[in-house]
This record gives C-alpha cells, sequence and structure tokens, in this order.
C-alpha cells in the first residue's frame, strides 16, 4: 500500500516537471513561430534593480520634441522615448524602424511602408498608420522641427492599419535619411500630455522625471513588444558636477559613463576616453545681411584664412577633427581633396587691407553659446586680431542665443552646431545666416531631385563644393565626442553619441 502512494506520488512529479518544461518550451517558442515579439530569458528582461547613470554635456532646454531644437533632447528621447519610421545606423543612414520594410516607385514619387504589427504606445494602444498620417500633417501644419523635410509632399494615405503612403511632387533622395529624424516620429494622436516635461512616444523608455538642468530619468515602458526591448529598467542623466567630481564618481562606480566629455573633464580622467564620430560639425556662421561686414565676400574669405583650424579643433581634448569643407566623412558628399581656405595668415590680411578701421565699427560681434568655454572665443579673437580684423567676444546662455542668434539676427559671426543633412540651410535665405544666393538655391534643388543614391552622392559634393567657394559661414572641425564608461557597462553606442544614443543595449556584468 505504501509502495503504491509513493508510485503515485512519484507520477505526479514527473507530471509536473513535464507539463513545467512543456511550458516553458511553449513559452520560448511561440514567439518565434509567430514571429510576434522577442523572446529574452525573464532575468535578462530590464530587471527592476539595475539602473545605469550618465553623465551628459549639455541638458535639454525642453522635453518637446515636437519644438525643442537642440540636439540635447535628440540624444536623450530619439529612438529610446520617440520612435520614427525609419531608424540611422552607426553612419546615419536609415535602416527599418517603425516601417519594417517599403517599397519605392521607378519613378522615386511613391513610398509605401510597411509598419511593424508589434509597435505600442506607451499606454498600450496599438500604432497604426492613421498615427503616422496624422504625425506627419501634424508635423508640417504646427511646423514642428523636421517640417522643412516634408515640404515636396503631394500626398499621404493610409490603405490599411499598417500601410502608409506617402507621394511626392519631385523625387527627394534625402527622404528616408529625413525619416528617420524629427520629421519621422510617429506620435500619440490620443496624449494629452505635457510635452515639455513629460512624454508619450511609442519606444522602449519613457519619461519618468525631469529636473530641468539638473537630469532626467527614464524608465522602461511596460508597453513596449518591439524589437529594441530595454535590458536596463531606468537610466538616469545628469548634467552637473566639475571634471574632478565627475571621473571621481567615474571611479567610485556613482557613474556608469561619461557622454560628449569636455575637455576639461577629459583632461582628468585616468585612461583615455574613445573619440567616437559624428554627423555633426562645429561650423562659424556669418551673418550675410546687407548691413553686416561679413556680407561682403572678401570679408568672409579673409576670417576664413585668419582662422587656424586644427588650433582651434585641438581645444576639444581629441573631441574634434578640423575640416576643410561643409561636410566631414560620414556624408555621402564628402570630399577629402576638398581644403578650401586653409590657415594663411598672410592672405587674411592680404584680405582685410582692403578695409579701413571704420568699416568694423567697434569689431565683429562674435557671439556663442557657453557650452564652448571661454579658450575657444580668446584663441578665435587672438588669431582674427593677428590679420588685422577686430572681435568682440561674448559667450551666452542657451536661451539668449536663441533670441539674440536664431530669432534676431543680431550678430556677425556666431558658433553653432549643424549636422552634415542642414547643409541645406544654406539654401534657405530665411535662415540664420541670410544667406540669399539663387545659384545656390536652384543648385539644392537638383540635389534631392534624383532617384538614386549614387547621383546623390555625387551631386552633394558639388554642391558642397559650390557653397564653400561662396564662403557663407566656416566650417571648423567635425564633433567627435569623447566616451568613458565603466568596465561593467556593456553595449555603449560608438558614434553619433551627442544626437543619438540608443540605450536599449546596454547591459551591466556582474
Amino acid at each position: 500500500m505504501a509502495r503504491g502512494r509513493h508510485t503515485q506520488i512519484r507520477s505526479g512529479i514527473i507530471f509536473l516537471l513535464v507539463l513545467a518544461v512543456l511550458t516553458a518550451g511553449t513559452y520560448i517558442a511561440w514567439p518565434l513561430v509567430t514571429g510576434q515579439g522577442s523572446w529574452q530569458l525573464p532575468w535578462a528582461q530590464g530587471s527592476s534593480d539595475q539602473i545605469v547613470r550618465i553623465r551628459a554635456r549639455q541638458a535639454p532646454v525642453s522635453l518637446d520634441i515636437r519644438t525643442e531644437p537642440g540636439f540635447a533632447t535628440d540624444q536623450a528621447l530619439m529612438g529610446n522615448v520617440y520612435q520614427t519610421l525609419t531608424k540611422p545606423d552607426a553612419k546615419g543612414r536609415p535602416t527599418p524602424g517603425l516601417a519594417q520594410n517599403w517599397e519605392v516607385s521607378s519613378n522615386g514619387l511613391l513610398y509605401t511602408f510597411h509598419l511593424r504589427n508589434d509597435a505600442r504606445f506607451a499606454d498600450g494602444r496599438r500604432l497604426t498608420a492613421e498615427d503616422a498620417l496624422w504625425s506627419l500633417h501634424q508635423i508640417i501644419d504646427h511646423q514642428y522641427q523636421g517640417h522643412r523635410d516634408l515640404d515636396g509632399l503631394a500626398r499621404v494615405t493610409n490603405p490599411d492599419d499598417a500601410t502608409l503612403v506617402i507621394g511626392l511632387k519631385s523625387p527627394n533622395a534625402r527622404l528616408l535619411t529625413a525619416l528617420s529624424g524629427r520629421a519621422g516620429i510617429v506620435y500619440d494622436r490620443r496624449a494629452r500630455v505635457n510635452y515639455s516635461t513629460r512624454s508619450a512616444g511609442s519606444g522602449p523608455y519613457q519619461v519618468d522625471d525631469w529636473q530641468p538642468g539638473t537630469s532626467l530619468t527614464l524608465t522602461a515602458s511596460k508597453s513596449y513588444q518591439g524589437p529594441d526591448k530595454a535590458a536596463i529598467h531606468k537610466v538616469i542623466f545628469s548634467y552637473t558636477g566639475s571634471p574632478q567630481e565627475t571621473i571621481k564618481d567615474l571611479d567610485q562606480g556613482h557613474l556608469d559613463a561619461v557622454v560628449d566629455m569636455d575637455p576639461a573633464t577629459a583632461a582628468q580622467a585616468h585612461k583615455a576616453p574613445t573619440a567616437t564620430p559624428s554627423t555633426d560639425n562645429v561650423v562659424l556662421a556669418f551673418n550675410n545681411i546687407a548691413t553686416s561686414p561679413l556680407s561682403d565676400q572678401h570679408m568672409r574669405e579673409a576670417v576664413r584664412y585668419a582662422l587656424d583650424r586644427e588650433a582651434i579643433a585641438k581645444l576639444e581634448g581629441g573631441g574634434a577633427k578640423a575640416l576643410g569643407g561643409p561636410l566631414n566623412q560620414l556624408s555621402p558628399g564628402y570630399d577629402p581633396d576638398l581644403q578650401a581656405f586653409p590657415f594663411d595668415r598672410a592672405q587674411a590680411i592680404h584680405r582685410s587691407s582692403y578695409y579701413r578701421p571704420s568699416f568694423f565699427k567697434n569689431g565683429l560681434r562674435l557671439v556663442y553659446p557657453r557650452e564652448f568655454g571661454s579658450q575657444v572665443g580668446e584663441l578665435m579673437r587672438t588669431q582674427l586680431k593677428a590679420a588685422g580684423i577686430p572681435t568682440q567676444v561674448s559667450m551666452v546662455d542657451q536661451p539668449t542665443f536663441r533670441d539674440q542668434v536664431l530669432n534676431r539676427r543680431d550678430y556677425d559671426m556666431a558658433l553653432m552646431v549643424m549636422d552634415n543633412d542642414e547643409i541645406d540651410r544654406f539654401a534657405d535665405p530665411d535662415s540664420a545666416m541670410l544667406f540669399d544666393n539663387v545659384d545656390i538655391q536652384n543648385s539644392w534643388k537638383q540635389v534631392t531631385d534624383c532617384t538614386d543614391q549614387n547621383t546623390y552622392a555625387e551631386r552633394l559634393k558639388a554642391f558642397a563644393r559650390q557653397v564653400s567657394d561662396l564662403s557663407p559661414s566656416d566650417w571648423l572641425y567635425q564633433r567627435t565626442p569623447l566616451v568613458l564608461t565603466a568596465p561593467r557597462l556593456q553595449g555603449m553606442p560608438s558614434s553619433l553619441v551627442d544626437r543619438y544614443l540608443p540605450l536599449w543595449n546596454l547591459r551591466i556584468q556582474g
């Protein structure tokens, strides 16, 4: 009798074990069979006690991704909180995003996007083509960031929940790239949030806490079901701390990474940080309005010859690479042979000598954000003075810079960061540079009016040289942001980190 009971107990245990194995097998296999979602071990899914702390160089002015132009907002939110129809790879080239694939008509006028069926907004609602269509209209109608990239749209339709069709007035070889940026964000049409402090996206993270100028906390979205599921539950960006404090925090484990490290912090580091490529360039923008001394091309050329770009780039402590033209090597239009207006003080003096001292009034006004530091302004002032070009230098905070330079255009020269793709600003007479040249505007229309990338690259290369020859600005250096990580942190991106920092691949070892 006892033996029978033991047999029954043993049989019951075996049954439960078999049931557990079958259940686990079904849990693992189901996503693979259906093609929906992705399977991860339970202990690999964003553990509630896993936190990554990152010190970044510049804090967002606002979290409103629709209207805030700063790249610090892109760095924290793009891809992580807000997803786009396409997304950039490590070189900034478009790859599948919310659109898992697409077709382009032979004439380049019709793009058909097929959306992922696992995309969800943070509130759990399914993301559909209707949301994508609505978002494109919102960006255009309200002139949100990225709206200029959508100027060529003729019509947009959504034949079904998973299909978005974009029709163009003329071919645009840049459209797919544009849709990996602000122009391609799909917003939640039912969201009612204050975008400047909260979020309503479809990414693997959502905003949990925002202390302006100090910190930003992102937590893994419980609704996310896509391929970029967060492995880390919480990521905290901090934006304050002296160079000594930053390195001490990293050494003691209070920080896991320092991204886009400033030169002073890099100098304190006990090991060399990694320089990473970026599509961003630091540009000395000239005000080309008729009342500015720099409306004269000879004066613009004098300034370009007077500046030693190599010396200016060295101030970034390894975080910069001097440029010879408007584009860096991550652009398909990059031309390594373009080395326009190299440092030549004699040429600068020759050109500036045409002008009487009264021409400069009290000196050319150089305005730039304080994030660049005081050394760059002083070095540029010294170099220009040596070429007979007097300069007044003003280092200001971001709100003042935006008002004075971007809004009122009250400056002669200004330091600003421009992405490779923003070369089209020189074809816009209403840009902050106020450069109005019909030949440039007509040439730009030809650049994008093509259906294949090889033709686009050749036209872009020629356009960059044409723009450089007219000197509406001086292109100083490519940003190569410095990154330093703790040994336990794995998966930190190795490029574009100043503007696009995907967090979902981060892992903590040990």
